[in-house]
């Protein structure tokens, strides 16, 4: 059999490195097609952009969004106003910029807006100014977590560690004259003949690559690269599960009709139709949590919150059955349904076993243990969906001042949402349960379950997960409250403010409660 030639068998390693440090086509197709369904979906007009927007989940590349600012429209000129635009008209002029740059003149040179956006030419005409906009926007992205203490980082709001940036855009919907001839351009000029030659030379080419600092490792791996674990679905599972776990709870999504529609007239493949499913999913996660019906009163309020808050929390066990389970029990419990929150409990619980992958919030690496290889390998023949919804487990979260948490741990979301370890958060949950029911020796032994969970989950105190774990502590605490064990509720309570640093929790607000 006539060897393969060296240069053909290390771009074919080559190709299998890049695949797994950066993903194969169909990673990156699923991952940009998620945040554009995320998008569709998203409360602002917003668009994932940057290499994450692209599908590419590069080592230390931070988030880019574009927020679409509906308050301005652009136009080229003032003949193309329509005069039905409920946008407030900007009309550009680029006769006294450099190429690329423009500046931006309200139609209305009378305009005055608060907070003021505008400063005047040496001409005496009113145009945009970019520093007041950006100004304007980081005081408008201050809501957002994260980016409350945000910066202007260029044309962006970036957050204190510069991980996020988020452009505020104005829109314009043609094709501006100066852009029009790149869409028919010649593709002869770039790349320069001389860099293709460069890298068709093979030594050179690989090298090219190898030396960039997202590749760098290529050299030092590529003796293992044909030593991937399990099927395709298993690789996908795991390069694109950073990115699921991100769309889902990052921003919170509201646009349902948007995503309905487009999920009906525009989804034309299986895989967007799984991510759809997904989203759709996760979206009906939140409805319960906000408060409606406020125009009602008394039974008829109750009843029409109890009746819509149900049928959304079964359709949303579609993107996560275990985190979807334990909101339907928060749900029986915040509605004095105690025997019905517990069956719940005792039917999700055992589903949290080893070979269930789960997700932290926000994390940007997902690895699997010999158990999840091996149940992996064995649905190998399933669709990625089957295995989404039967494999993982979300550390879900609670909105701010949620409708369905209990009303013990009401503080822990007065100021922001909150994130809970599923199997924590149900051990906590029945012990809530049996204290409302006077079984007092189920209570505790609820509680020495949290305890060891607790233990297991943390390392026995070696690794703490914020804010995952801090919650679990403050569960603990609460826990011996209840139970008039103020001693050790202090200690937990103790404990967690040690963890919680930057004072992010209720911790420190339940010690001063106890003094």
């Amino acid at each position: 059999m006539e060897r393969m030639p060296i240069s053909k068998s290390e771009s074919l390693k080559f190709y299998k490195y890049l695949c797994q440090k950066i993903g194969s086509e169909k990673v990156v197709r699923t991952r940009r097609l998620a945040f554009t369904i995320r998008d569709m979906g998203h409360c602002q007009h917003m668009i994932t952009s940057g290499s994450k927007g692209e599908g590419l989940d590069l080592s230390g590349s931070d988030f880019d969004y574009m927020l679409i600012d509906n308050f301005f429209k652009v136009y080229q000129s003032e003949t193309e106003v329509q005069s039905q635009c409920l946008a407030r008209p900007l009309i550009m002029n680029t006769e006294e910029t450099q190429p690329c740059f423009t500046q931006l003149w309200p139609l209305n040179q009378n305009i005055n807006i608060v907070p003021n956006l505008f400063e005047r030419n040496y001409r005496g005409y009113k145009m945009l100014s970019g520093e007041l906009y950006k100004l304007c926007s980081k005081n408008g992205l201050s809501h957002v977590p994260g980016l409350f203490f945000g910066k202007i980082h260029g044309p962006c709001i970036s957050n204190e560690n510069e991980t996020v940036d988020v452009a505020r855009c104005l829109k314009c919907d043609k094709w501006i004259c100066q852009a029009k001839p790149w869409i028919g351009r010649p593709r002869k000029t770039w790349p320069l003949p001389e860099i293709i030659s460069k890298i068709n030379v093979y030594e050179e080419g690989i090298n090219c690559f190898a030396s960039s600092e997202t590749l760098r490792d290529y050299h030092s791996q590529s003796y293992d690269i044909d030593q991937s674990f399990g099927s395709g679905n298993s690789m996908l599972l795991q390069q694109i599960m950073p990115t699921l776990n991100l769309i889902r709870g990052f921003d919170e999504i509201c646009r349902f009709p948007r995503l309905v529609y487009n999920f009906l007239h525009h989804s034309r493949t299986s895989l967007s139709r799984i991510l759809f499913a997904l989203q759709i999913s996760e979206v009906f996660m939140h409805v319960p949590q906000e408060t409606q019906y406020q125009y009602y009163l008394g039974n008829k309020r109750h009843y029409l919150m109890y009746k819509r808050d149900l049928g959304h929390l079964v359709i949303g066990f579609q993107s996560d059955a275990v985190s979807g389970l334990l909101k339907l029990a928060s749900f029986f419990y915040v509605h004095k349904m105690y025997t019905a929150s517990l069956t719940v409990i005792r039917y999700t619980l055992p589903k949290c076993t080893e070979e269930k992958i789960v997700q932290t919030f926000f994390r940007d690496k997902t690895t699997f243990n010999n158990i999840q290889k091996h149940v992996l390998n064995l649905m190998k023949k399933e669709s990625l969906y089957t295995m989404i919804r039967s494999l993982t487990i979300h550390h879900f979260r609670f909105g701010k001042d949620s409708s369905i948490i209990p009303q013990e741990l009401q503080l822990d979301v007065t100021r922001t949402d909150n994130c809970f370890h599923p199997s924590q958060f149900a051990n906590f949950l029945s012990f809530l349960c049996n204290y409302q029911l006077h079984d007092l020796s189920s209570c505790r032994q609820s509680l020495l379950r949290l305890q060891v969970d607790l233990m297991i989950q943390s390392d026995f105190g070696i690794n703490f997960l914020f804010p995952e774990t801090v919650n679990s502590v403050i569960f603990c605490g609460i826990a011996n409250q209840l139970l008039s064990n103020t001693y050790s509720a202090m200690l937990f309570f103790q404990i967690a403010v040690k963890i919680d640093i930057e004072n992010k929790t209720s911790a420190a607000s339940r010690v001063s409660s106890l003094i």
